[in-house]
């Protein structure tokens, strides 16, 4: 079983539009589609999507969180959330029809004390039971920054690998608690190092250095049509995608982490992780509904990613 703990979970809303986005005026939507959002969430429906069992957790309030546990029921998604007395937010992502996309992000509600302390003996409880725990996102106010480091230490203290996918300092800060893996852009390699990495070759060097220096099992940098760089003991390798017409890109990078939890429960070798987990965002990128896709074309798209080791 794998777990996925989303502190932020959201209503995502896909306005998709039939003319394109005119600033300043009324905008009559096309088609709405509603889903159970927040990143750990979008990985969630990848476990589920890939045929693992899955069990999601994190926060949920309101009418908003009652919405969210029936969109993840309708998905057939197991769920054991704490709920807290805020609302739980909204999102909406605008799509055109050339494809471009325009994202509106709620904050989350304030959560208090005892609902943190209520999420860190939900999470204890889940993964004294799962083969592996993910970890995905911004969290509201009221987690503090350490709130993700603590978590991980629960999951690494239970024996049990952790994907941490989240920013600033809630991934600085984290790095101690040595997470399995990460899934940083360049913009956060930034943030851990103090420098951004620009050439292939620096990406690669800033992802091993990672990997070494904290001691990060796997450090995947996510490079965006342009495929992703992994640092692992076995090496350094390059992922290769095969080029898609895009529909909706959101959701893709959740998915990766999603797909990376499967393989890993699996014990796939590592390069087979990166191309699995490749094939399976990139299948998200084809659907217009945010962290679903099919299989059978994650599958065929599979075929066409490419592994190799770079260093």
């Amino acid at each position: 079983m794998i777990s996925t703990v989303t502190l932020n979970s959201s209503i995502d809303k896909a306005y998709q539009l039939a003319c394109p986005l005119v600033d300043g005026t009324v905008m009559r939507v096309e088609r709405c589609i509603d889903n159970a959002g927040g990143k750990g969430l979008n990985a969630a429906r990848a476990v589920a999507t890939c045929g693992e069992k899955i069990v999601a957790t994190g926060f949920v309030g309101g009418n908003n969180g009652r919405l969210l546990c029936e969109l993840l029921d309708a998905d057939g998604i197991e769920h054991d959330f704490v709920h807290v007395a805020a609302e739980t937010r909204c999102c909406v992502n605008v799509l055109e029809p050339d494809g471009r996309s325009t994202e509106f992000l709620e904050p989350g509600r304030a959560v208090t004390e005892d609902e943190v302390a209520a999420v860190r003996e939900k999470v204890a409880e889940v993964a004294a039971r799962a083969d592996v725990v993910t970890f995905n996102g911004s969290v509201p106010a009221g987690c503090g920054d350490a709130i993700y480091r603590e978590l991980v230490e629960i999951v690494r203290a239970a024996g049990k690998p952790a994907i941490l996918d989240t920013s600033g300092a809630l991934l600085v800060g984290s790095l101690a608690a040595r997470p399995t893996m990460i899934k940083p852009n360049t913009d956060e390699i930034c943030a851990i190092l103090g420098r951004k990495p620009e050439s292939l070759d620096e990406i690669v060097a800033a992802a091993r250095e990672v990997h070494e220096k904290y001691g990060i099992e796997k450090v995947v940098v996510s490079l965006g049509g342009d495929g992703s760089v992994m640092a692992c003991s076995e090496g350094v390798f390059r992922g290769r995608a095969p080029k898609i017409e895009v529909v909706n890109p959101v959701g893709s990078g959740d998915t990766m982490v999603g797909a990376f939890a499967v393989a890993m429960a699996r014990g796939m070798a590592v390069e087979d992780q990166l191309a699995f987990a490749m094939a399976c965002a990139s299948a998200n990128c084809l659907t217009a509904s945010t962290g679903h896709f099919d299989i059978a074309v994650a599958d065929e798209l599979r075929s066409g990613t490419s592994v190799e080791r770079v260093a």
